[in-house]
């Protein structure tokens, strides 16, 4: 093959018996120089390594056929190879002439093959090997890794595989690594494993290719374990075999065998390149250490949109939302734009904080960039406007959206189930199941969560009873929860309290604090004791029974077992978590503590919420002081306790920063207390504002002094 490079027609071979005369040594040398230098590629040929058009192409091949340069094999092949692999060929044209060419060769055979493969045409690659067998031109050992990757079918690739060990080829190396991706692709770990084990000279490729197929299919337990097993053989891992390892590790949580990676890149001097920082980012993110991937990220000298996704979305990750928004600021800065991940962890960010305007923001974004809404992209949209409280926005994305899952269903129903309109979240729930969707277990949360803000509690049995026969879905302890929840609202604690007890699992805090709230509705004290006995013993630090359980001592006015809870409280070190109200004024999010004088505008707010207050008032608002955990108070300071929550100065700050008309939206960590929730209903009327407040358990619409949630929450 080496000799035809420059030897275009095959030299006349000479008769044995006419053998040339000896000559001498240094004559010899001398006339073979001469030859050397007189031998040159053909002008055809050098005009072809200079091509760079298929213009230029036909025009060299069209010189070739009047020379007779064509019909020599290797000459053909560079026309083929060309239109085979340069990215301005054809390989519809490298067809034609493959066609042409009397005796292809199999490097010619495997141009055209390698082409279709590249070009994302497995069938013509296939259709193409089985005409090359048929005219008995024989493959060769690079032949079968081009074909391999073209298989989409295992059985097909079976077939490869049963021909190259016919062949002789399936000792090769290159052969074996080609097949493992290829049953790896196919889903066939099993006999990707075969494969390897069966390799008497494993490379560092062949390690690599079968660490990345089992992270590639969900199992990074056995990649790692494949990963020691390397290390024992004394084999040096190569880049690619650390980001496989790296993305086990994420998979599998496994920060220790990230470390150690980390450190061999250190003490080997590898280098941190860009895709090796990313895995390493995307482990350490994945295992909660967001300060590790801050570091490494930092110190990246250039950083691709991968990178900028991967910490983007490890601050979501973390509940570091502002951290998040505050980071894609400084991407646009670089010039790096979002693709539809970017947008993704964005809205999600802008759902937690409850940021109206920045999702809006980034869905005009989305469409000046001309960034593709997929379903993923489409439902994080959807969902950021529903838990925003925009449910006309959210029904409007999806409409508009082309395709739909399950997930992007759900979404809605769950929206329109917190925004109080179980009704509409029960009428999609039967389109849903029109338009062929099956619904999953949290669809079911949804529906449930609808039927009880409804008020639907006989429909929310029926569909609780039909989930295992109808939909072949077990309750989970959140749809026990939701039914709790649904009872206790009706005021049938009696039968809320039955299905705890006849639950199939333990009651989890989710379930038995459902129950504890309806108690306080009802003001049912003997099942509140039961249910806050439980709790505690679930959980004896968590702060919300003691309070619950006080209040509802409060309520019924008796002081004295509201006072045992609090010393109860103060004795076991067990503090309340702060609450902490959001509002979003000019694409800027402010968050309030009680009592917070942080804000830049505090003396402003505090003079608003003063006259807020009296006005109130004389409107007729009283304040409950049933919930003031301080009792060596009187009820003026008491009144002054509870106008300092941080829902009240987020509305204030509302008040002072917008116009009149304008809706308030708050976004609460926290139950939203009794107060505050009456004093919510007399803003909405006295100040004629739309007040949108997402608590920890729904959302309250205030207009015109009532609310969504018909007092019931």
């Amino acid at each position: 093959m080496a000799a035809a490079l420059f030897l275009h027609h095959p030299p006349t071979p000479l008769p044995a018996e006419n053998p040339l005369p000896m000559r001498n040594c240094a004559t010899t040398t001398a006339t073979n120089n001469n030859i050397n230098n007189q031998i040159q590629p053909h002008p055809c040929l050098l005009s072809l390594e200079k091509c760079s058009t298929m213009s230029q192409l036909k025009q060299i091949h069209a010189q070739m056929l009047r020379t007779g340069l064509f019909f020599d094999p290797f000459s053909a092949s560079k026309i083929v190879a060309f239109c085979a692999f340069h990215d301005s060929g054809s390989l519809p044209y490298a067809r034609l002439v493959f066609d042409q060419i009397p005796n292809p060769t199999t490097f010619t055979c495997n141009s055209v093959i390698r082409g279709f493969t590249n070009n994302n045409l497995p069938r013509q690659a296939i259709l193409f090997y089985q005409l090359m067998m048929l005219q008995g031109l024989d493959p060769d050992r690079f032949t079968f890794p081009s074909l391999l990757k073209s298989c989409g079918a295992l059985r097909e690739g079976k077939q490869l595989h049963c021909h190259s060990t016919k062949l002789g080829f399936s000792p090769d190396a290159y052969v074996q690594n080609t097949l493992m991706t290829m049953y790896s692709n196919c889903g066939c770990l099993v006999s990707a494993r075969k494969v390897f084990d069966k390799m008497t000279n494993r490379s560092v490729v062949s390690w690599a290719t079968m660490i990345g197929a089992y992270g590639q299919w969900d199992q990074p337990h056995e990649a790692i374990k494949l990963f020691r097993k390397m290390e024992m053989a004394s084999m040096k891992p190569n880049e690619i075999t650390l980001v496989n390892v790296l993305t086990a590790c994420a998979k599998s949580r496994n920060l220790e065998t990230a470390k150690q990676v980390h450190k061999y890149i250190d003490e080997t001097g590898m280098g941190f390149h860009t895709v090796l920082t990313a895995a390493l980012m995307d482990v350490y993110c994945k295992c909660g250490c967001y300060p590790l991937a801050r570091d490494l990220f930092d110190e990246m000298p250039e950083k691709n949109l991968f990178c900028w996704n991967i910490m983007i979305n490890g601050h979501v990750e973390n509940s570091d939302y502002e951290e998040a928004l505050s980071l894609f600021n400084e991407m646009q800065l670089t010039g790096v734009k979002g693709d539809k991940v970017t947008m993704a962890s964005l809205l999600i960010a802008c759902t937690h904080l409850g940021a109206l305007d920045l999702g809006k923001w980034l869905h005009l974004y989305i469409e000046k960039e001309k960034i593709e809404v997929d379903v993923a992209l489409g439902t994080a949209l959807l969902d950021m406007y529903a838990k925003c409280g925009s449910i006309g926005s959210a029904m409007r994305v999806f409409q508009e959206m082309p395709e739909k899952d399950v997930m992007t269903w759900t979404a809605l129903i769950v929206g329109l189930a917190m925004c109080g309109q179980g009704g509409k979240a029960l009428e999609l729930f039967d389109e849903m199941q029109m338009s062929g969707v099956k619904p999953d277990a949290i669809t079911f949360v949804g529906v449930l969560a609808a039927c009880s803000h409804a008020g639907m509690v006989d429909e929310g049995i029926g569909y609780f009873n039909s989930m295992p026969n109808g939909y072949g879905i077990q309750p989970s302890i959140e749809h026990y929860g939701c039914m709790v929840d649904m009872l206790g609202r009706a005021g049938r604690i009696a039968e809320a309290e039955d299905l705890v007890l006849n639950m199939p699992m333990a009651p989890d805090y989710f379930v038995l604090g459902g129950l504890l709230s309806a108690c306080r509705i009802h003001g049912n004290l003997d099942a509140a004791e039961r249910a806050a006995r439980e709790l505690l013993e679930l959980d004896p630090s968590n702060g919300g029974t003691y309070v619950l359980l006080s209040n509802i001592y409060s309520s019924m006015k008796n002081w004295e077992a509201a006072k045992k809870m609090r010393e109860l409280m103060v004795e076991r070190s067990i503090k309340k978590p702060p609450g902490c109200s959001a509002i979003e004024v000019g694409g800027v999010v402010h968050e309030f503590v009680k009592g917070d004088v942080s804000h830049p505008q505090s003396s402003e707010i505090y003079e608003i919420l003063d006259d807020m207050i009296c006005r109130l008032k004389l409107a007729g608002y009283v304040p409950d002081i049933s919930e003031v955990l301080m009792f060596d108070m009187d009820e003026d300071e008491k009144d002054n306790e509870l106008s300092l929550h941080s829902e009240k100065l987020a509305i204030a700050f509302g008040l002072l920063s917008t116009a009149p008309g304008t809706p308030i939206r708050v976004v609460k960590n926290l139950r939203v207390c009794s107060d505050c929730h009456s004093a919510m209903k007399f803003i909405s009327k006295v100040y004629d504002r739309e007040i949108t407040l997402r608590d920890r358990n729904r959302f309250h619409h205030f207009k015109e002094g009532s609310c969504s949630c018909r007092d019931f929450w």
